[in-house]
């Protein structure tokens, strides 16, 4: 799962490097990011929630029912995400010119113009994301992870090309381009997989009953209740930062892609590997033992975050040159991108966590709280966009400690209520093990700091890219020396782990 999610984190960086190359910060980059907004936020949805319905979906019909009552159940959410996502891109694009007009009332007519043109085309590709996504749940419930998880991967490579060999031609449709050509193959990949490795018995079910269908039908209702709030907190980000100066809008965009990004490379995927797992010990009702398994999602996620965390906030202007800054992406745009990625990642391991629980509910058929609790979190958000641009005119930097005050808030109150158990499952072993990873981050943090005034940052891309290995390296190697001297992270556990991967 990290092998290969890695993988679509790199190239999906590469993606937003492809189209920054081409755009840089400017009038025509801000017109493309806000005709992405609508279509983007509902295929980011999909990805990163669908599976929190349907893995349970198809993990309980699986452990529970027939095998006619299994594949009944598969193809009834292959029918209805098809149908449902078919309208919603019809509605989509005839409504166009008035989403741009909302989402971006800042931008000048020309550029409303094109983002309306583009937006039109990009609705179209909901409807291949949502079956692709419904392949790749179907397959994680089965543990099928390779392909599943090289899904990322095969569509970011996809756009990279098209936008590297189309876009002197084209312009910004051949992003469009890449985008639906890349949807599409994950489609007819992850299909042929499917058809490949299971006797499918496909049906026209468009009608389901049973526990099974009433828990997918609230965990798509909570889907699409979070769905909308979360769509409607990045209109009013885009609207706040379309009166900001010429690029934030965009600076502001690759910033929370690229916090996005980490998080789902850090802490999603492994919550996507331990979803069917929990699934299947709430379905078996073993409590203790999804308690268990849950807090060995939370010690990886911390394990895996706060190194790169601590990089993020060192190094950021080293990160951003060595990802950004070519073509048409001058060192000014650099500055301004390397302050919001700073304040971003401040929000890093909060979003992290948040990101596990929602695994960890979804397992559990706790989407109830799930929508409080997301709900809570956008409307913080909101409230405090208008308090730290508006009021206070902390220009590109108060949405990013906005997203950082909301979680920091949601996550205190989450644990207060003990939401889904979580004073049981953060106990005093859990407690030790955060101080312990606390320690070796503030010794990396410091070893990163002493190499500063000892290595001297090369001018070359080469050169910046050979200094961030040797100050993460080091950090890395500080990092993991102190949890492996306070036992934290047993040697022995791990070698035990790679001889023995299957007992683990």
């Amino acid at each position: 799962m990290g092998s290969f999610s890695l993988l679509g984190s790199l190239t999906g960086i590469l993606v937003e490097t492809s189209i920054a190359a081409q755009l840089g910060l400017s009038k025509s980059s801000d017109s493309f990011y806000v005709a992405f907004t609508v279509p983007y936020i509902i295929c980011n949805l999909l990805t990163a929630t669908g599976q929190f319905s349907l893995v349970p979906f198809f993990t309980t019909l699986e452990t529970r029912h027939s095998d006619e009552e299994f594949w009944r159940g598969f193809s009834y959410a292959v029918n209805v995400v098809f149908l449902g996502l078919g309208g919603l891109a019809a509605a989509g694009a005839a409504a166009a010119p008035w989403l741009i007009r909302g989402v971006a009332p800042g931008l000048t007519r020309p550029q409303i113009d094109l983002a309306a043109q583009l937006c039109q085309w990009l609705f179209l590709m909901i409807v291949p994301a949502g079956v692709a996504e419904t392949f790749r749940s179907f397959l994680l419930s089965q543990r099928r992870f390779a392909l599943a998880s090289a899904a990322g991967f095969i569509r970011n490579s996809t756009v990279v090309l098209l936008i590297l060999f189309t876009f002197q031609r084209y312009g910004a449709y051949s992003i469009v381009l890449g985008y639906l050509a890349g949807y599409f193959l994950q489609v007819a990949v992850l299909g042929v997989q499917i058809l490949v490795s299971f006797r499918v018995r496909y049906s026209l079910a468009l009608v389901g009953s049973g526990e099974a269908f009433q828990n997918l039908r609230g965990a798509g209702a909570a889907q699409l209740i979070t769905a909308l709030s979360w769509q409607a907190v990045v209109i009013v980000e885009r609207i706040i930062a379309s009166f900001l100066p010429p690029g934030t809008l965009t600076a502001l965009n690759y910033g929370f892609k690229i916090l996005g990004t980490l998080s789902e490379l850090l802490a999603g995927s492994v919550g996507t590997a331990a979803l069917a797992v929990i699934s299947r010990e709430v379905a078996l009702k073993a409590e203790d033992t999804a308690r268990k398994t849950f807090q060995s999602v939370l010690a990886i996620t911390v394990v895996t975050v706060s190194p790169i965390m601590v990089f993020c906030l060192l190094l950021p202007r080293n990160i951003i040159r060595l990802v950004f800054e070519r073509g048409n992406f001058t060192p000014e745009a650099t500055a301004l991108m390397s302050v919001v990625f700073f304040y971003y990642s401040l929000s890093l391991g909060f979003l992290a966590i948040f990101r596990v629980l929602t695994f960890y509910l979804f397992a559990r058929h706790e989407t109830g709280w799930f929508i409080r609790l997301s709900l809570l979190h956008y409307g913080l958000a909101v409230a405090l966009d208008l308090l730290y641009v508006g009021a206070l005119r902390l220009g590109p930097r108060g949405i990013p400690l906005a997203l950082l005050s909301s979680l920091a808030i949601t996550a205190g109150l989450a644990f207060k209520r003990n939401l889904a158990g979580l004073k049981e499952v953060l106990d005093r072993s859990v407690g030790i093990f955060a101080l312990k990873d606390l320690l070796g981050s503030i010794l990396a943090a410091f070893a990163v700091c002493l190499l500063r005034f000892w290595v001297t940052p090369s001018a070359t891309k080469s050169g910046n890219f050979l200094y961030i290995c040797e100050l993460c390296g080091a950090g890395s190697v500080v990092f993991f020396g102190m949890l492996a001297a306070t036992r934290a992270l047993p040697i022995s556990d791990w070698l035990r782990a790679w001889r023995s991967p299957q007992d683990n």
